[in-house]
């Protein structure tokens, strides 16, 4: 090896160590990612967490429930609506974040949407929060926050490197659909007519954004 990078023209050294360090901080798009956000007919549904792992558990709501719920609702709407759909996970149980990217990666022309709900030490905060790793992401993380912004404000779409957005083939986004550390939300979480709007307003960003509108 110290033979062929001695011998080897130093230019292509230096542009290969680079390409090198920008894939290291994320700064390329892999090359597999696939656009689909005007195409795709699945939607793969993960519900955050899961047995082993409740998530963010407070004020008598566990995430790992509220969020399989307002995924299952979600389900529900899509498939009214025409989409095929496929759930990470259909109960409690645990799955792996590695295994949630890989069932999406496993489609053929899909979107890729976590649910999750919030934690922060500072209880007065509340608000939904979309994220994306991916810039094909970013579009569909805005709208479904946009979206979501009519029940709780809004605090924006984020990048993020978290693994589920990060292994994905497919445009993925990840919601934070309010603070279970803030009362009013949490309370809100525990209601299932509250979840059921978030899915609603979760499932009209998608439709919108596969067949048009504002």
């Amino acid at each position: 090896m110290g033979v062929f990078l001695r011998s080897f023209p130093r230019r292509f050294l230096l542009l290969g160590l680079l390409g090198l360090v920008l894939v290291l901080a994320g700064c390329t798009t892999p090359v597999s990612l696939k656009d689909t956000t005007r195409t795709f007919n699945t939607v793969v549904i993960d519900a955050g967490h899961g047995g082993k792992d409740s998530g963010v558990a407070k004020r008598g709501v566990k995430e790992k429930d509220a969020a399989l719920d307002v995924a299952l609702r979600l389900d529900r709407k899509l498939r009214d609506a025409g989409f095929n759909t496929v759930m990470t996970r259909k109960g409690d149980y645990f799955v792996e974040l590695n295994d949630r990217a890989a069932i999406s990666n496993r489609q053929s022309n899909c979107i890729f949407v976590s649910i999750h709900f919030n934690d922060c030490p500072r209880r007065k905060i509340n608000g939904v929060d979309t994220y994306y790793h991916s810039e094909i992401s970013k579009g569909l993380a805005q709208k479904i926050g946009v979206s979501l912004g009519h029940l709780s404000p809004w605090r924006g779409a984020h990048f993020a490197n978290f693994r589920v957005l990060r292994l994905n083939n497919y445009p993925a986004v990840l919601v934070e659909c309010g603070f279970l550390s803030n009362g009013f939300e949490a309370s809100h979480a525990k209601s299932a007519a509250y979840r059921q709007a978030l899915a609603d307003q979760i499932g009209k960003a998608i439709i919108e954004s596969r067949h048009g509108g504002v």
